[in-house]
């Protein structure tokens, strides 16, 4: 008796983990996907705080730039972070001296 006990809390406990783990898995962007300057769209976070995407560079009306805004605020996109326009990632990896 007590092993039957036993199996029914091992697969209860199971389906709540595979259960949960779903879950955070559909909420994931899909394998494949892709995001193009021309579409407009935005990867949102989880909890709708932050977009990832493409958005128009200030004063740069036919360029944009890869960013991090807050999603939830209205008017403007208030950037959280963008590569620089200044400095190429190549001159990180240069040593310096």
């Amino acid at each position: 008796m007590a092993n039957i006990v036993s199996l029914l809390c091992l697969l209860a406990i199971t389906l709540v983990v595979f259960d949960h783990h779903g879950r955070i898995m559909a909420s994931q962007i899909d394998l494949g996907s892709r995001l193009l300057a021309k579409e407009n769209k935005a990867w949102v976070s989880e909890n709708g705080t932050f977009a990832f995407g493409f958005t128009p560079i200030k004063d740069e009306d036919d360029k944009l730039q890869l960013a991090i805004w807050f999603a939830n605020l209205p008017g403007d996109r208030t950037t959280v972070w963008s590569p620089s326009r200044y400095f190429l990632l190549i001159y990180i990896s240069r040593p310096f001296g």
